[in-house]
């Protein structure tokens, strides 16, 4: 009985405390994030931000629960036990983090590390300049076709020429130096058949090459004798025009060419013959490989020159320096570059002042520095116009400015039907069915600009025995005012030994 007491207690108090409630509930406040309270949300919720009538009405539960208990233990029951409400957590939104751990800062530590390797500076080479790559001209067929002259630069390794001749598969000939002009020449020999003008570009482009050209080839101007035969014993007295035509026995009254050295670049001499007794004071073989025996256009230049027994010499007291650049191949013995560069480079070396050079072909660099450098020191050069008729062009070396050329007349004075023409021409001497020396002691008859070419190169030393300070323009000049004019083709006509020697008294 006392249990429905208790409980009846309860309702009771829950009707009269419904009113209360419901103010309470209106009334609660939240602590919050602004002014530190926050209003309750109406509606359902989620814990206590749900609403606070929630938690007041189940606060009120456990009070009416306590009542009943209270009741109860007015009976026989033991007292009801205290129930306390949760306590509702406290929020503080605005709080600061509490502060991090200052740790102290670490000593750094120092490594020695070996410095990083410095890079090397870098050297800047300056590309080799081109190389003078001289091809033939168009056109010209005047050259070996299996040579090709080179010339390295300096400074550069003493194996240059064989390493050069490995790369360019070429074979290594020979090496000269040409002291006239302080370099060295090196003869390679094309020995696959490849076109000489695709050898030279190919060896142009390598950087140890200074300049390549072509081993040119050059002819002796004298023309087989067809006319006549040459006498059959040595003529007992001088039985030729060149001595009345050119003055020579009043000349030699003045001067003999005594002590003046004429070189003579062509083919082999005969030493042993009974005109050049005495005058050849020395010789020079460019062709010590091609070993042949006197050849006659040698022997009949250096006849024209120095021929002192039988033959009107031009100048029989000079002194004859032989050098043989020409092989001994009959009538069309033949030179190469090289090869005369090196007799006129040993002429320079021996003193010759007169340098007789008989013979014609294509314009060459490297003659052409030999020429001008042998002018420089004063020597006399004197050449063959050529043999290549009226309307050809201008033969070389005849045709350089540092030349003296030389064409030819026949015994009436009147020019040499093939000889050349041209302003390059200065004057003209006998040159038509000349008696001249030939080897074994015999004679022949030579045509041709050759012997006319040795002609005044005899008158050449006369001049210089009397007046040795003459270089290459003031012989020419000289001879030039006192020749005999001819026809307008003549050039300035035909040289007088003696009116030259007469203008210098």
């Amino acid at each position: 009985m006392s249990k429905f007491r208790g409980v009846i207690a309860c309702v009771a108090m829950l009707a009269l405390a419904a009113p209360l409630l419901s103010d309470a509930a209106s009334a609660q406040t939240v602590p919050g994030r602004e002014g530190g309270v926050r209003a309750p949300r109406g509606g359902g919720g989620h814990g206590w931000r749900g609403g606070g009538a929630i938690g007041l009405g189940l606060g009120l539960l456990g009070a009416a629960i306590a009542a009943g208990a209270a009741a109860r233990s007015q009976g026989d029951g033991p007292p009801p036990r205290r129930v306390h409400p949760p306590r509702r957590p406290v929020i503080v939104e605005d709080e600061a983090p509490p502060p991090r751990r200052m740790h102290r800062p670490r000593r750094p530590v120092v490594v020695e590390e070996a410095p990083p390797p410095r890079r090397p500076r870098q050297v800047f080479r300056l590309a080799a300049p081109a190389a003078r790559m001289l091809p033939p001209p168009a056109g010209e067929k005047r050259f070996a076709p299996d040579e090709i002259l080179v010339q390295f630069r300096d400074g550069g390794d003493a194996k240059a020429p064989e390493n050069f001749a490995r790369r360019q598969k070429l074979q290594l000939v020979q090496s000269r130096q040409l002291s006239l002009i302080g370099k060295t020449i090196v003869r390679y020999r094309v020995a696959d058949g490849r076109d000489l003008r695709a050898v030279l570009r190919r060896a142009a482009r390598d950087n140890t090459v200074a300049s390549v050209q072509p081993d040119y080839v050059y002819a002796l101007q004298q023309e087989a004798n067809t006319m006549q035969p040459p006498p059959e014993q040595p003529p007992a007295a001088p039985m030729s025009y060149v001595g009345g035509a050119l003055n020579l026995p009043l000349a030699h009254a003045i001067a003999t060419g005594k002590g003046v050295r004429v070189a003579v670049i062509d083919s082999s001499v005969d030493l042993d013959h009974p005109e050049l007794a005495g005058a050849v004071a020395e010789s020079f073989d460019a062709l010590p490989n091609d070993r042949a025996g006197p050849h006659a256009h040698g022997t009949g230049m250096a006849g024209a020159i120095a021929g002192r027994k039988k033959l009107d010499g031009a100048a029989p007291q000079a002194q004859i320096l032989a050098a043989r650049s020409f092989g001994d191949k009959g009538d069309a013995a033949r030179a190469v570059t090289l090869d005369i560069a090196s007799g006129l480079d040993w002429a320079a070396g021996k003193g010759a002042r007169v340098v007789n050079m008989s013979f014609a072909g294509p314009a060459d660099p490297l003659l052409a520095e030999m020429i001008a450098a042998a002018a420089k020191k004063k020597m006399i050069l004197i050449a063959a116009a050529g043999n290549e008729g009226p309307n050809a062009p201008p033969q070389y070396p005849a045709a350089y400015p540092q030349t003296i050329a030389v064409s030819a007349v026949n015994d009436r004075a009147e020019l040499y039907d093939r000889a050349n023409r041209g302003d390059y021409v200065a004057f003209a001497a006998p040159g038509v069915e000349v008696l001249a020396a030939a080897p074994k002691g015999a004679y022949d008859f030579s045509t041709g600009t050759s012997i006319a070419c040795a002609e005044v190169s005899g008158i050449a030393a006369l001049l210089l025995e009397k007046r040795p300070d003459l270089d290459g323009e003031a012989m020419r000049a000289l001879l030039r005012r006192t020749a005999r004019k001819l026809t307008a083709d003549a050039g300035a006509g035909e040289v007088d030994a003696l009116a030259a020697l007469k203008s210098e008294e």
